[in-house]
């Protein structure tokens, strides 16, 4: 399989799980990280509690999908609705691990607690402005209007970083 086959897999694969979840879940997590790890002084504790966040930030997505869709979609059941919400609502799981995934990683390769978390906020930073730039660039966006656009992007990172240097004082 050639690089454009895997460029063109992965596109299709976050198209099916919705980038917006997928962004929502990077930012949830990324909250969660800079304002668990502020004082944070062990790293077990960090990556529990934004696992944990972030699981029951999806299970609340899922829960608003079935609930909240069976208002609009009264030829399915609830719990038929559940059954597809669960199935179909991933994005926002699968945003958030990699910010977890880098987290553990700088504790791993010995970074503190502080270190790791921001090894982690910035990691979404690029994350963001990647998608934004990205996104922008498939829609004819170029120039000033491109970057405009992912520093826009880059901007919800760094709230997230100036939260956490907030907490951290």
């Amino acid at each position: 399989m050639n690089v454009d086959d895997r460029v063109s897999r992965v596109g299709r694969f976050l198209h099916s799980k919705g980038p917006a979840e997928v962004l929502y879940g990077a930012l949830v997590s990324s909250v969660v990280l800079a304002a668990t790890s502020a004082g944070a002084q062990s790293g077990e504790l960090v990556a529990l509690a934004t696992a944990m966040v972030s699981v029951t930030y999806w299970l609340a997505h899922v829960y608003a999908d079935a609930v909240g869709g069976r208002f609009y979609d009264t030829d399915h059941s609830t719990h038929h609705r559940l059954r597809h919400a669960l199935k179909n609502n991933t994005g926002v799981l699968l945003g958030s691990a990699p910010v977890l995934v880098v987290f553990i990683f700088g504790r791993l390769i010995g970074l503190d607690v502080h270190d790791s978390a921001f090894l982690a906020l910035w990691f979404t930073v690029a994350g963001l402005a990647a998608a934004a730039s990205f996104a922008a660039h498939r829609a004819g966006v170029r120039g000033w209007t491109l970057l405009g656009e992912t520093a826009l992007a880059a901007g919800f990172g760094m709230l997230v970083i100036l939260l956490k240097l907030i907490l951290s004082h």
